[in-house]
């Protein structure tokens, strides 16, 4: 899926629950199974997770979700790609034998509520959030989110195990201050930790071994010159592509950046409603809101103000400490990423592949989850990273 295949750019897709004998291209699914030797007796149940048809490719896309007695399988699905005729594009998948399921009990011992309070205090956190929705068709929770990033969740669900599989609660919570988006999976009759992943995605610039820079060639000279004047409304003074970072080039100034895609961003960038005019004057659209976050509590930062006529042309001098420029860097955070979000759309990652938009101008997927973009973040340094939430819900893009 299109939100997986960079940092800043991830989808995990929901949909609607979807009967098996409803399912689209299920027929194609399962003859790819059985040309690959596997009954598709011991392919059990399977949810639709995930539907839509591209746009601009016209290719129809289906997730489906193995279940074990109506629990979702983790990590298990048959991806079905169909041309616009009906034919089969392609099918991938991870499925598990439904004989390979050891499981009798598939009542819980715990309550979700008390899954969620062991995790939290296993990682330090003294909260016990109240319960405030539930999902059935998923057996997904969901809990106020006080002391956190925002509501955590919890989802019974049967983990596959090299000889078995146990009946588990994944329990997601983002930790208050955004560097961590756990996703643990609990053996829902004991409690007991079993794996976890995190949905963040680091990139340290202060150890090799995360990422390594060292690879890249820096030889342009640094342009600490004052900037010239503005070329006119509408006009962004950036590091725009392709130049890499300020030992890479200078920065110019863009004017109507979103024009050549607008497809993406039909009304410009500082639009959230649809109609002629922008609705925000400051660094924040439909795609992203760039804000500054130096005192690391994801809230409401400062945001550099274009004016009415939308110039964000700001001084810049590298040689000085990086508070005094934050204009300029705060209006490099927001057109980068309107930048990625206007080019991605134009390779099939547009609103109904899951991907981030307050306003999905009537074009399907799940709207309301614009990039949170922090700058100068004040809970780390040398580093930065990127939370990628399900369709539906802001991710979060720190940089540090």
């Amino acid at each position: 899926m299109f939100r997986s295949i960079l940092m800043p750019l991830a989808i995990i897709a929901t949909c609607a629950t979807t009967t098996r004998a409803q399912s689209p291209g299920l027929e194609l699914a399962r003859k790819a199974v059985l040309a690959e030797g596997i009954p598709w007796e011991t392919v059990g149940p399977l949810r639709v997770d995930a539907h839509y048809t591209s746009a601009k490719t016209g290719i129809t896309h289906t997730w489906y979700r193995q279940q074990f007695q109506g629990i979702d399988i983790w990590n298990t699905e048959i991806a079905v790609h169909q041309r616009a005729d009906g034919s089969l594009l392609h099918v991938t998948h991870r499925i598990l034998p439904v004989h390979h399921q050891k499981i009798r009990n598939t009542v819980p011992g715990l309550a979700a509520e008390e899954a969620l309070r062991m995790v939290l205090q296993h990682d330090g956190l003294d909260l016990s959030p109240r319960n405030k929705s539930y999902d059935a068709d998923r057996r997904k929770w969901t809990f106020d989110g006080a002391g956190l990033d925002r509501d955590p969740t919890v989802q019974l669900m049967v983990l596959p195990l090299p000889d078995s599989a146990a009946l588990v609660y994944n329990v997601n919570y983002a930790t208050a201050n955004g560097n961590d988006w756990w996703n643990v999976r609990v053996d829902a009759h004991t409690g007991r930790e079993l794996e976890r992943n995190n949905w963040v995605a680091q990139c340290r610039f202060d150890d090799g071994t995360a990422h390594d820079h060292d690879a890249h060639e820096h030889c342009a000279r640094m342009d600490l010159s004052p900037a010239p004047m503005p070329a006119g409304p509408n006009s962004y003074r950036v590091f725009a592509m392709p130049v890499e970072s300020p030992s890479h080039g200078a920065r110019t100034n863009q004017v109507l950046p979103w024009a050549p895609a607008p497809n993406a961003s039909p009304f410009g960038w500082h639009d959230t409603n649809g109609a002629a005019g922008a609705e925000y004057t400051y660094t924040r659209g439909n795609n992203v809101r760039a804000q500054e976050d130096q005192n690391a509590n994801n809230g409401t930062g400062y945001a550099p103000d274009g004016g009415g006529t939308l110039d964000f042309d700001f001084p810049l001098n590298l040689g000085n400490e990086p508070a005094t420029y934050l204009d300029a860097a705060i209006t490099n955070l927001f057109f980068w990423n309107n930048i990625i979000h206007d080019v991605m759309y134009q390779y099939g990652f547009d609103e109904p592949s899951g991907n981030f938009q307050e306003n999905n101008y009537g074009n399907g997927g799940a709207g309301d989850d614009s990039v949170n973009a922090d700058a100068l973040d004040g809970s780390g340094t040398n580093y930065a990273n990127f939370g990628t939430p399900p369709d539906g819900d802001n991710p979060r893009m720190q940089m540090f």
